[in-house]
């Protein structure tokens, strides 16, 4: 069965807010080995919203050049200013990323008519693949399923869809709706506990941070997928329902998310964007009796 998982890749900060490059090549390369099928660098889980632009950039030429083609890189180019979208989307292609992702303008709500007409105006500019990126809990409404198949047969570069939602019922219409009339459309999940309920919806995968620190178990999960391997699947489903625990240990969960890959050996520290709280001791003990308990070293 086809199936794909993407990370969501976390960005590496230096103590004084500076890109740690270093421990970045360490999570990518990582990701690679273990065999994930992509990487997204400035989604969400990367604190793209607390970088300027030119972090940005060199956080953006940094990882095409390091991941280099082994596997999918998309970029995250999202901003409230339309020409910053084009002209940041246009150089990470050119650079060599394989797509970018573009969430909805925030702040303020839009309608449908309002959001067909951003997202025209943008693929029309920008010379390669677009996946939109939607995600209601940040940005304060939702992208219908009828805009999505609007926009993608308006512009054949919009190829996908993000749709971090904690349930199935708004993917699954996406799925139903979008696929129905464009098969080849891809659209993943955001939350790492829907992988399974997505491909078996007709989905194309997930794109989840837990694979951050587990690539390996992920990895897994998917090929157990492939191999119509059923066991697998559902001890993939069980393993990662009992780890979505680690987004549970404070809020927002980046910090822990990058004090578990400091345990694990790929992150210096746990330092992140200002005013992202640091993890504190009792998020260590949390984190570490979760590995325990899982047998993750």
């Amino acid at each position: 069965m086809k199936a794909a998982y993407l990370t969501p890749a976390i960005t590496m900060f230096h103590a004084d807010g500076s890109l740690d490059l270093d421990s970045q090549k360490k999570l990518y390369e990582n990701l690679i080995a273990q065999g994930m099928d992509g990487i997204l660098v400035e989604g969400s889980s990367s604190e793209f919203f607390a970088m300027n632009m030119e972090q940005r950039r060199a956080m953006a030429k940094f990882a095409i050049d390091t991941i280099d083609h082994r596997v999918k890189l998309i970029v995250g180019t999202s901003s409230m200013v339309a020409d910053e979208i084009i002209s940041f989307s246009n150089y990470c292609l050119e650079q060599g990323a394989d797509a970018v992702m573009i969430l909805p303008p925030y702040y303020f709500h839009f309608d449908d008519e309002a959001l067909l007409q951003y997202y025209d105006h943008l693929a029309g500019a920008i010379d390669g693949p677009i996946y939109i990126y939607n995600f209601p809990d940040n940005t304060g409404y939702t992208i219908s399923p009828h805009t999505v198949v609007k926009l993608a047969k308006l512009h054949s570069n919009i190829v996908g869809m993000k749709d971090t939602i904690s349930g199935m019922d708004h993917t699954r219409e996406l799925i139903k709706v979008v696929k129905s009339e464009l098969p080849d459309f891809e659209i993943y999940s955001g939350f790492d506990d829907n992988f399974a309920h997505n491909v078996l919806s007709g989905g194309d995968g997930c794109i989840g941070a837990l694979s951050n620190v587990v690539p390996e178990l992920c990895a897994a999960w998917v090929k157990a997928f492939r191999n119509n391997d059923l066991d697998g699947i559902a001890k993939g489903q069980q393993t990662i329902n009992r780890l979505m625990d680690l987004y549970t240990v404070r809020s927002p969960f980046l910090p822990v998310l990058k004090e578990a890959l400091k345990l694990r050996g790929i992150a210096a520290s746990s330092s992140s964007t200002f005013p992202m709280p640091n993890a504190t001791v009792e998020d260590d003990a949390q984190i570490r009796a979760l590995f325990h308990r899982e047998g993750i070293r």
